[in-house]
């Protein structure tokens, strides 16, 4: 696994990483107890002067396999759970559907090894908040990730969304127009606030729009609901992101 902290410690900008993630409570878990470590450590040199060394409230735990996650997850409630794929005994994939059945609200981030179909269709069905590749890193897709997961969205790195996109196409569910253009803004990691903006309509519209989705679909939220969209082709995936410049992109 190429070193996910790692990358968000030396390519991201620091405030940004550091105001994404100052209300999150995170549990960290990858294959390799030295990037396990590496995490403990640059979490603990971001702490503020003064406080000896102790890891900072956001970071609840860092580790290496699926026992220890989730034996710190019914102990410390974390808000973001990050995983990888490959762990040093369990997987990324079952951590993350465990963890949701456990604490349901809990926003998670999960990496792959590799695009393989078959891997691509398991880790749909842990309905993981944001799916990416590890070989997309450095490509800007990890800040994009983490920004849009905090703030309450779902995240399904282009890459994914494309290879899924009309992979599961099914009898069409009768959504309207506008609740096809609500969902496609979901899909892109726009909050209800955001699709509001963009489509001219009250928060309080989004929502009931949303729910006749859920209702029509046979789901209870939006990464349900917008994953299902994707895989039936009736949405569009997410674009890449494109640089604005010749300055390299962040995580």
């Amino acid at each position: 696994m190429d070193a996910v902290r790692t990358y968000l410690t030396h390519a991201a900008p620091r405030g940004e990483l550091d105001q994404l993630l100052e209300r999150e409570r995170i549990l960290f878990c990858c294959q390799s107890r030295l990037l396990a470590t590496v995490w403990v450590r640059s979490e603990r040199g971001r702490s503020l002067p003064g406080s000896d060394g102790e890891m900072p409230d956001r970071l609840v735990g860092s580790c290496t396999t699926q026992g220890e996650a989730l034996a710190i997850l019914a102990k410390a409630s974390p808000t973001l759970l990050v995983t990888t794929q490959l762990l040093e005994r369990g997987s990324g994939l079952d951590l993350v559907v465990e963890a949701k059945r456990l604490l349901p609200e809990l926003r998670t981030l999960l990496f792959l090894q590799h695009n393989h179909q078959a891997l691509l269709e398991e880790a749909i069905k842990t309905h993981s908040d944001g799916i990416l590749l590890e070989s997309e890193m450095g490509s800007g897709h990890v800040i994009k990730a983490l920004r849009i997961v905090s703030s309450g969205g779902m995240y399904l790195e282009p890459r994914v969304a494309r290879q899924l996109h009309g992979s599961h196409p099914s009898h069409d569910p009768g959504l309207t127009r506008r609740e096809l253009d609500v969902m496609q803004h979901v899909v892109m990691g726009l909050n209800d606030r955001e699709i509001g903006n963009a489509l001219h309509l009250a928060t309080d519209t989004v929502k009931h729009h949303l729910k006749q989705v859920y209702q029509k679909l046979h789901v209870h939220n939006r990464t349900r609901a917008a994953i299902a969209l994707v895989l039936m082709g009736l949405t569009d995936p997410p674009r890449p992101l494109l640089p604005l410049s010749d300055e390299p992109l962040p995580v």
